[in-house]
């Protein structure tokens, strides 16, 4: 038979307490920890996100669910351009025929990257957590939902990541069955608490009334390492080739040898060979460090806004770093620049004196006086090469001249 524990609160956790829950309970047991540090996301946010990926043409990563099911096509019960705000919009299905008054679950798969500003305030509250229990080399995923009077009947969750879930708004009671134990926790959460349970666990989320909650999903098995693994070695292989055009067919049945083994056709020997040739190969450590020198200027928030558009630069131009800025060395004079998940190589020594004069200049300074400094000319290509990069993975702000002029 199965024990119930209701966990203590733990004390609000400004950065001494927020060491705390990572010292004493991040991947150990399920815990509310209250009044978190802010999240960045409000109901208003919240709103606009689910109104962004429901205004996609293919709107794949929602999910409308009810009592009797998730609903094949929500259409006109997604959030709209007619919904002013979160409120408007629990109260319209509410009172909508189609849901008879039964409660409901809107989640939506990922949707921070359509907005740059959300995605970054989410990214910076996870990097608060990670300087204290280490930084994701394996992506994580958010979910975002609304839901109302909506009480899951099945077990969810991966097993195989720890979860971090804030509640913006309302009131979450989540019951937590981690695996291999006799006892069912059972946590509740009002908005601004961050809810969390270690790999290994099952859960059934209720909610009594409107809630909106950001759940992050952090995969906490080595096997989640395989996937960036196995993509960037199946990438060098496929480049490396040459690889025949004609279909892989093999003999039936296969040759055999004089001592009477089967022997193995060259098509799979051959491909063999080149796997450990590749996974020995520098450029296979190089794409791994690029995988993740891009994670770790996520903070492992995946997917990344798009890069922004291209804005020429002038000597005039004045810039200011905004964004953390990685630096991986991949050779003497090589290295990889990441910032907000984006990464590019640079090639130019020099360009270590232009990164080391946005870190510690906390005023804007123009490319003129950028390139003075770093012993550049205003023209050098390897200059405009760097700061192009910068600016379009927006680790860099254009202050002035207005660049939309």
């Amino acid at each position: 038979m199965k024990s119930r524990h209701t966990p203590a609160r733990r004390t609000a956790p400004h950065t001494p307490a927020l060491r705390r829950f990572a010292e004493t309970h991040w991947a150990r047991e399920p815990v509310v920890v209250p009044d978190t540090p802010a999240l960045g996301l409000d109901p208003a946010d919240a709103h606009a996100l689910l109104r962004a990926a429901a205004a996609q043409p293919d709107p794949v990563p929602l999910r409308l669910a009810t009592a009797d099911g998730v609903l094949r096509e929500p259409g006109p019960l997604l959030p709209g351009p007619a919904d002013r705000n979160l409120g408007g919009y629990v109260a319209r299905l509410a009172s909508a025929p189609q849901l008879g008054g039964d409660g409901w679950l809107l989640t939506a798969a990922d949707p921070l990257h359509r907005d740059f500003s959300a995605w970054s305030r989410v990214r910076d509250a996870l990097a608060r957590l990670w300087r204290y229990v280490g930084w994701p080399a394996v992506p994580v995923t958010a979910e975002l939902a609304v839901g109302d009077r909506h009480h899951s009947v099945t077990e969810a969750g991966d097993p195989g990541a720890a979860s971090l879930t804030w509640v913006i708004d309302g009131e979450l009671t989540v019951r937590v069955r981690p695996e291999h134990t006799g006892t069912e926790y059972e946590l509740r959460a009002t908005a601004g608490d961050l809810v969390h349970w270690p790999a290994g666990s099952r859960h059934l989320d209720h909610r009594t009334g409107p809630c909106t909650t950001l759940r992050v999903s952090v995969p906490a098995r080595t096997a989640s390492a395989l996937s960036p693994v196995l993509d960037a070695v199946s990438g060098l292989m496929r480049r490396r080739g040459p690889h025949p055009d004609t279909p892989v067919t093999l003999p039936h049945p296969l040759p055999t040898r004089a001592d009477g083994r089967l022997a193995v056709p060259a098509r799979l020997t051959d491909s063999a060979r080149l796997f450990t040739d590749t996974v020995a190969d520098p450029d296979t450590e190089r794409a791994l460090l690029a995988h993740w020198a891009g994670l770790r200027s996520a903070a492992g928030l995946n997917p990344a806004p798009a890069p922004r558009p291209v804005v020429p630069l002038t000597s005039r131009h004045r810039l200011l770093c905004v964004s953390e800025i990685i630096r991986v060395a991949t050779g003497a004079d090589d290295a990889l620049w990441a910032a907000n998940g984006h990464v590019w190589p640079v090639r130019c020594r020099a360009a270590d004196h232009v990164l080391s004069h946005l870190r510690t200049t906390h005023q804007d300074i123009t490319v003129a006086d950028l390139a003075r400094s770093s012993g550049l000319s205003e023209r050098s290509p390897h200059l405009h090469d760097v700061l192009r990069e910068l600016c379009r993975s927006r680790a860099v702000a254009i202050t002035s001249p207005d660049p939309h002029r």
